[in-house]
């Protein structure tokens, strides 16, 4: 398999989970934002404050995974 193929597979399950992720209305609290991302949940509310990309929590405090999905796809 050619890397061009690897990568239009590998967006195929992206566009799969993020629909899944929004039909579903999945959400992620910080720690699970923190994992997701790789990093300590310090680290994370460092990077809320200094990078406004990075979506932000709904009124419950809970991010919806498929706005992360889509700014993650975005940071590509």
């Amino acid at each position: 398999m050619s890397e061009t193929e690897l990568m239009e597979r590998l967006d195929k399950m992206t566009s799969a989970v993020h629909l899944m992720a929004k039909a579903l209305g999945t959400r992620l609290d910080r720690a699970q934002l923190a994992e997701r991302m790789g990093i300590h949940r310090n680290t994370l509310r460092h990077r809320l404050a200094t990078d406004k990309s990075i979506p932000r929590p709904g009124t419950d405090g809970k991010w919806l995974l498929s706005e992360i999905v889509d700014w993650e796809q975005r940071r590509r």
